[in-house]
C-alpha cells in the first residue's frame, strides 16, 4: 500500500442494497475538521453522539462513532458514521466527505493495510480479515478467527522457535565437532524434536482429502428409493446409464462414472435408495443398503434427492462433506410444500434447473477438495508445505545416523533447517543468523 498515511480516506464500509443503517468509515489525520464541516453538533472527542449530517438540500440524522489516535481499528482518527441504509444517500454522503480538503475515497483494503502499518494487525491478522469475509462455512469462519486474534499467528512463531531451536543446537553440534566431550544434542533428541515440528505443521495444515490436486471427488446421489436419483444420474452424465425403473431397490450396485463438470472432473455415483423397510428382506438387499451408507459416508459431496423435500440423512454423510439438497421431480404439481425454499428444484427430464445444479456440485466439489484446513490460506499454506519438506529432510538424514553418539552429516541437516526456517520466514518474519547464534548461547552452555 503505497498511499501516504497522511491522507484521510473514507468508504461506504456497508454490503450494497437498502438496508435498516448503513455506514461511512472515515479515517486519518483530517477526519474530525471533516466531521465539525459536516455534523451539528460536530463531535470534538472519541466516543458516541447523535448528529445530524448536512448534505446542503437535506439534513440527516446520524450516529457518529469517533475513535482518536491510536485507540482506532487504523491506528488513525478514525469515525464510522451510521446513516439510514439508502444507498444513493450514502453515496452523496461519501461525495460530501471527499469534497472536504485532504479526503479522499479509499482504496480496496487500504483501511486494514493502514492497521497493520499502524502496527494495530499482525499480518496474520490482517490475512485473517480477509478470510473471515471470504469464509464460506463454520470451520472457515473459527480458523479465520484464529487468524484475528492471534492465536494462529502465535502457533506459526512457536514453530518457528521450535525450528530455530534445534538449527541452534546442530550448529553448535559442527562448531565443536572436534571436541569428543561436548555433544550439543544427542541423534535420538534431534529424530524427536523433527518429528514433533513435523507433526505440528501436519496439525496445522488439517486433514486432507486427497494428496494429488487432479484425484477426482466422489459425488454421491443419496435419497429414499424412487426419488429420481437414477433419472438425474443419466441426465446429469448425457447419457442412459443407470437402469429406470418404478419398483422399489432396482438400483443395487452403486454405479460410478466419471463427470465433467464445466473443467472440475468428479466422480457420479448412483447407489441404492435408503429404506430401512428392505433390510433383512434379502441378502443382497441388505447388501445394498449397507453399500448405500459407506459410500455416502466417504464421499466429498452428498446429492440429497427428494422430490418431498424432507431431505432426512442425519448422521448419514461424513462430518467433512459438502450436502446439496435438490427438490427432483419438480414438474410434479404439489411434489413439495410451498415453504422449502433451502433446496434446489430440479426436472431432470426436461433438463429444467440443471445447468444451475452442475454449476453447485462443481462448486461444492471446489470446496471438498484438497485442503480441508478450515481457512489455511493459500501463502500459508504453501510456506507450511515446504518448511515441512526441509524438516522432512532433515529428519532422512538424521535417521541414517547412529542411535547413540554423536549426530553425522551436521552440515546436510542444517542446510536443510535453513531452508525450513526461511520458509517460515515468509509467514513469522525472517529469524537471523545472530538469533539463531543467541539461542546457541542462551540453550548450550559452551563456556568450559
Amino acid at each position: 500500500m503505497s498511499a501516504p498515511t497522511r491522507d484521510t480516506i473514507a468508504a461506504i464500509a456497508s454490503p450494497p442494497g437498502r438496508s435498516l443503517r448503513g455506514i461511512l468509515r472515515v479515517s486519518g489525520p483530517a477526519t474530525f475538521p471533516a466531521l465539525r464541516a459536516l455534523l451539528a453538533p460536530a463531535p470534538s472527542a472519541a466516543g458516541a453522539s447523535r448528529c445530524r449530517l448536512d448534505l446542503g438540500t437535506a439534513s440527516i440524522p446520524a450516529l457518529v462513532l469517533t475513535f482518536a489516535a491510536p485507540a482506532s481499528y487504523t491506528g488513525e482518527d478514525a469515525a464510522e458514521i451510521q446513516l439510514p441504509g439508502n444507498p444513493d444517500l450514502l453515496a452523496r454522503a461519501l461525495d460530501a466527505l471527499c469534497a472536504r480538503d485532504g479526503v479522499r475515497p479509499a482504496n480496496p483494503g487500504e483501511f486494514t493495510a493502514r492497521a497493520h502499518l499502524n502496527g494495530r494487525l499482525t499480518i496474520e491478522q490482517a490475512e485473517g480479515v480477509a478470510a473471515l469475509i471470504a469464509a464460506q462455512d463454520e470451520a472457515q469462519r473459527r480458523a479465520a478467527e484464529d487468524l484475528l486474534t492471534g492465536a494462529t499467528g502465535d502457533r506459526y512463531r512457536d514453530l518457528a522457535d521450535d525450528v530455530a531451536q534445534t538449527l541452534a543446537l546442530v550448529e553448535a553440534g559442527i562448531d565443536f565437532t572436534d571436541q569428543e566431550d561436548v555433544v550439543a544434542i544427542e541423534p535420538a533428541e534431534l529424530r524427536r524434536r523433527l518429528a514433533a515440528s513435523l507433526g505440528v505443521i501436519g496439525t496445522l495444515l488439517g486433514p486432507r482429502r486427497s494428496e494429488s490436486p487432479h484425484e477426482a471427488p466422489d459425488i454421491v446421489l443419496a435419497g429414499a428409493p424412487n426419488a429420481g436419483k437414477s433419472t438425474l444420474f443419466n441426465a446429469l452424465l448425457g447419457r442412459p446409464r443407470a437402469i429406470i425403473s418404478e419398483t422399489p431397490g432396482a438400483t443395487r450396485d452403486a454405479l460410478r462414472e466419471p463427470i465433467d463438470l464445466g473443467g472440475v472432473r468428479a466422480t457420479l455415483i448412483d447407489l441404492a435408495g435408503l429404506d430401512e423397510a428392505l433390510a433383512g428382506r434379502s441378502p443382497l438387499d441388505d447388501n445394498a443398503q449397507r453399500s448405500a451408507r459407506s459410500a455416502i459416508a466417504a464421499a466429498q459431496v452428498v446429492v440429497v434427492c427428494d422430490p418431498a423435500g424432507v431431505f432426512d440423512l442425519a448422521g448419514l454423510a461424513g462430518p467433512d462433506a459438502v450436502t446439496l439438497r435438490v427438490r427432483t421431480k419438480a414438474d410434479l404439481p404439489g411434489a413439495a410444500p410451498d415453504d422449502i425454499t433451502e433446496a434446489l428444484a430440479v426436472c431432470a427430464l426436461d433438463g429444467w434447473n440443471l445447468g444451475a445444479l452442475r454449476r453447485a456440485i462443481a462448486d461444492a466439489c471446489e470446496r471438498s477438495h484438497g485442503d480441508h484446513s478450515g481457512a489455511v490460506i493459500p501463502r500459508h499454506r504453501a510456506a507450511l508445505r515446504l518448511a515441512g519438506s526441509g524438516i522432512d529432510r532433515a529428519l532422512r538424514i538424521a535417521g541414517a545416523s547412529p542411535r547413540a553418539g554423536r549426530v553425522r552429516d551436521e552440515e546436510l541437516i542444517a542446510d536443510a533447517l535453513r531452508g525450513a526456517l526461511d520458509a517460515l520466514g515468509a509467514i513469522t518474519g525472517a529469524v537471523e543468523p545472530d538469533d539463531v547464534l543467541g539461542r546457541i548461547f542462551s540453550s548450550f552452555c559452551i563456556g568450559k
